[in-house]
């Protein structure tokens, strides 16, 4: 452990679990034992099939004001990719 608290995960072992910068990892405690496991959970609104799921990683709930900026998000940039789309072929 370094002076600000961080661990460090010898190559070997992040090249084993797949670990890359960025990624989360669950911590979990049980006496003097720290756990700490890669979440290879995709959060955020993921495709199956035809439709967009929303994923979260843990409890979370979202309130309907957020599922509805999250559509028109999703909406938005449906239409700028139609609309590049169209553009292209008309050229």
């Amino acid at each position: 452990m370094d002076q600000a608290g961080r661990i460090v995960l010898p190559k070997d072992i992040r090249q084993e679990l797949a670990i890359k910068p960025g990624d989360i990892l669950r911590v979990s405690i049980r006496g003097p034992a720290v756990t700490l496991t890669p979440n290879k959970e995709i959060t955020g609104l993921v495709r199956k099939g035809k439709a967009l799921v929303f994923s979260t990683a843990g409890e979370e709930v979202l309130i309907a004001g957020a599922v509805e900026e999250l559509l028109e998000g999703e909406r938005d940039e449906h239409g700028n990719q139609v609309a590049g789309s169209l553009a292209k072929h008309k050229t």
